[in-house]
């Protein structure tokens, strides 16, 4: 008794009656919008009433030049490392089929779940779900595996950052970066959004790109609590002069939800 697990949506408790752990609590989602519904959906579901302000936008680097260089990196490559859901569909959609011998793996199980949505496979998963964690996890498993050189390939956001090539490389692992997709923050908005007046408790942000399209499109309310999907982002926030009052354990809504109880 007082012991319990909780679930993303519920929380579970011996002897306990269900609870909605978010009731009463006013949340901005600044995700990309394709993004942001699924979110907000099950933040309603905790009990939160959700507020969708897209701060970003994907584009994919759908061009001549970054489908050659992407084929070209793969052709011999032994793993692929996909950095994001947004990076798994800008592959599928630049690469196709991949080589069957490939083999693949994921930052978090957002990112497992679009790859095997999009390829059809399960990736190898870094248990430290964040892009380092991937790179020096994977240098590990070459290791243990025995395996001769291999080349990896990571397929990322331009303008990332690279701790996974770098954990790569300190591993004496050939590494090759092709950039797929790139994040756009929302242009400065003419008439800032007032989050006060709209009532919103909590903001979640889950990119540095998202900080620099929030501050574009709204003034933002003081007595808000920030929580972020992770430590870049957290950086982000806090070289905007903001305060985080909470960051996710792992990249992902469940863990934003448990920093936000």
């Amino acid at each position: 008794p007082g012991s319990g697990r909780r679930r993303l949506g519920r929380t579970v408790a011996r002897g306990a009656r269900v609870t909605a752990p978010l009731a009463g609590r006013r949340v901005l989602v600044t995700r990309a919008l394709e993004d942001a519904t699924e979110w907000a959906d099950r933040l309603s579901a905790l009990g939160a009433e959700a507020v969708i302000l897209p701060c970003i936008r994907t584009e994919v680097l759908d061009d001549a030049a970054t489908r050659a260089r992407l084929a070209a990196a793969l052709r011999d490559a032994a793993w692929l490392c996909i950095m994001s859901p947004r990076g798994a569909d800008a592959v599928a959609r630049l690469a196709g089929s991949l080589p069957p011998a490939l083999r693949l793996a994921a930052v978090g199980s957002g990112t497992a779940a679009a790859v095997v949505s999009a390829f059809g496979r399960k990736p190898y998963v870094a248990h430290g779900a964040t892009s380092r964690a991937l790179g020096e996890e994977l240098v590990r498993e070459l290791r243990t595996e025995g395996a001769p050189p291999q080349r990896v390939v990571v397929a990322s956001s331009a303008g990332g950052r690279r701790d996974a090539e770098e954990a790569l490389g300190r591993g004496d692992i050939a590494v090759t970066r092709v950039d797929v997709y790139r994040t756009i923050p929302a242009a400065r908005a003419s008439a800032p959004r007032d989050l006060a007046r709209e009532g919103i408790g909590a903001v979640l942000l889950a990119s540095p790109s998202a900080v620099q399209g929030l501050l574009n499109q709204a003034a933002f309310p003081g007595a808000a609590r920030i929580f972020t999907i992770g430590p870049t982002t957290t950086a982000a926030v806090v070289a905007a002069g903001l305060s985080v009052s909470g960051q996710a354990t792992h990249p992902d809504l469940d863990s934003l939800v448990e920093a936000m109880q």
